[in-house]
């Protein structure tokens, strides 16, 4: 058992942890909103021209223009993918739609999916003036099918690859939910729909709302999308609007106070929302989980409609998953790339393999985003190990401010923490270096990381460590011997999914990396969609998706 002292000691350590990774680029981020010189002088003073420059900015995009596009994105975002994720769910969980359980299986493959390869393939089935579909469309029907680049656009994509982190949640929680509630709507004479409408929904509406939330703040966020989809559009988020004002002069950083204010702007509504997400969260676990076991499934029959469900769901992973990928692999080895017809097939080439393997910077980004992975995955685990046995196992003091500060990073765009952690760093000799990567890896996703990882820490029985401090043993050693190698698939399956995310983490990388620490994120951004390069960039998203779905299949069997 962990001592008094002990508890302070790991307390006191991760607190220290926590200011260099969360709260010192936080607090640097609003110190040079402040500052009226770059983060590399000193010869500045504090003033608000910043502040009004962000207020009266007219480009890239108003300011009031930037706040209706980014809650309006985000909102149809979590709107439209919690509405198709709760669908799915029900459909798979509720009815008796065929091969349910073959969708259960795929709605987690998605996650492996890298959002920047779909828009690179989507970009090439539906860009106006080369995409595939809209070109057939044209050709057979005198008009294109769709805009990809558009606000619409944005949405669908958007859609298609966050709508299956609800889909997991309802899951879940459909299982969870009591079923003689709706057995007995029915025996009093409610239809099916009525008693989803009446029963199901309203029991999980806390739930919808948690998710919700969530898909908002990642829409809120998000950089992928709006930078590749949006900007090309004239569309204009947050996160790309400070893109593209740091983007101005890159080299020498002149613009990132001015940056940093208008990142302080979406501060608050991103805070308002996490607070609102962990009030949804808290009322999930009182109201949602208080059955206990899963029940046994109360199966609503569809009747033929259950084989156009099977299809709307077929159709579903056919776009998500099956299509971008025969897109991407059709890229990387055709000669022309303005439109992957399949008479390209008669020019198919390795031009655009040799181009990428005989390319010094791709060997660099590959071995930099291996090792970033890798010890970042390993990094994150620990730390996410460590504050979870603290907030979960012990009785510390201050474990609700140590779990907000650990927290805090979920509210922050992966570009905006990036521009803070520039301006703490870029003194030191971190910056310029992998090791400002890393720090920002581990930052930026240690909400994941403990989120991921503390169920895993409640399933295992306290009994197990007391057994092992009454046979003698001390604290350290329970939890070398006795509560790692219990929670050791658990603890593999965080640290996979973790280094997926930071095979293709972006909006940071993009904002820290310099002539020598690229990844393959950016490398990719930077061949295809700055220097047009199509080719090269579907050869570094077909190496992406090997190593992503490799990790995901390991994960599967051990499943």
């Amino acid at each position: 058992m962990l001592s008094s002292r002990a508890i302070r000691v790991a307390s006191v350590t991760l607190v220290a942890i926590l200011g260099v990774i969360v709260f010192l680029p936080i607090l640097a981020l609003v110190f040079g909103s402040f500052w009226s010189a770059s983060p590399v002088s000193l010869e500045g003073h504090f003033t608000f021209t910043n502040w009004m420059k962000a207020y009266t900015l007219r480009i890239p995009a108003t300011l009031p223009a930037l706040f209706l596009n980014s809650l309006l994105f985000a909102f149809l975002v979590a709107t439209i993918s919690v509405a198709l994720g709760v669908t799915m769910a029900y459909l798979v969980e509720r009815t008796d739609m065929p091969h349910g359980q073959v969708f259960e299986k795929l709605s987690i493959s998605p996650r492996a999916f890298p959002v920047m390869i779909a828009a690179l393939a989507w970009v090439m089935l539906l860009s106006p003036r080369i995409g595939v579909l809209n070109l057939l469309a044209r050709e057979f029907l005198g008009f294109p099918l769709f805009n990809i680049y558009s606000f619409p656009g944005m949405v669908f994509l958007m859609v298609l690859y966050e709508s299956p982190i609800v889909f997991l949640i309802a899951l879940n929680a459909f299982r969870l939910v009591d079923p003689s509630l709706e057995e007995q709507s029915i025996a009093c004479g409610n239809s099916v729909l009525g008693t989803v409408r009446k029963i199901t929904l309203p029991v999980l509406r806390p739930l919808i709302a948690s998710a919700f939330m969530l898909v908002f703040i990642i829409g809120l966020i998000t950089l992928e999308v709006p930078v590749i989809i949006g900007v090309p559009g004239g569309i204009f988020v947050f996160t790309t609007a400070i893109f593209q004002i740091i983007a101005t002069d890159y080299q020498s950083l002149i613009y990132y106070n001015q940056a940093a204010a208008l990142a302080m702007m979406i501060i608050p509504v991103s805070l308002g929302t996490l607070f609102l997400y962990r009030q949804a969260v808290k009322r999930v676990e009182r109201y949602v989980t208080v059955t206990g076991k899963a029940r046994a499934r109360n199966v609503h029959h569809l009747g033929r409609w259950r084989y156009v469900a099977l299809a709307a769901l077929a159709l579903y992973f056919f776009l998500v998953m099956i299509l971008p990928i025969l897109v991407i692999i059709l890229i990387s080895f055709s000669e022309f790339t303005s439109s992957p017809r399949l008479e390209l097939l008669a020019h198919l080439t390795v031009k655009h393999w040799h181009q990428a393997f005989t390319d010094p910077v791709f060997w660099r980004a590959l071995n930099n985003t291996l090792i970033l992975s890798f010890s970042g995955a390993t990094l994150s685990l620990l730390l996410a190990f460590a504050l979870g046995y603290l907030l979960i196992r012990t009785g510390a003091k201050l474990k609700g401010m140590i779990e907000g500060s650990a927290m805090l990073p979920i509210a922050f765009p992966g570009t905006i923490l990036a521009i803070g952690f520039v301006w703490a760093y870029i003194r030191t000799p971190l910056y310029g270096t992998l090791w400002i990567l890393l720090l920002y890896f581990v930052g930026n996703y240690l909400p994941f990381a403990l989120r991921t990882l503390s169920p895993f820490l409640f399933q295992f029985h306290k009994e197990l460590e007391e057994a092992s401090w009454v046979s003698g043993a001390g604290a350290l050693r329970t939890i070398v011997r006795i509560v790692i190698p219990f929670l050791k698939g658990g603890l593999f399956s965080v640290w996979i999914l973790l280094f997926q995310i930071y095979l293709r983490e972006f909006a940071g990388p993009i904002i820290l990396f310099t002539f020598g620490t690229e990844v393959l994120s950016t490398l990719l951004y930077l061949r295809a969609f700055e220097e047009g390069s199509l080719g090269v960039g579907a050869v570094l998203g077909v190496l992406m998706l090997a190593v992503s779905f490799g990790l995901h299949a390991v994960t599967a069997r051990r499943a």
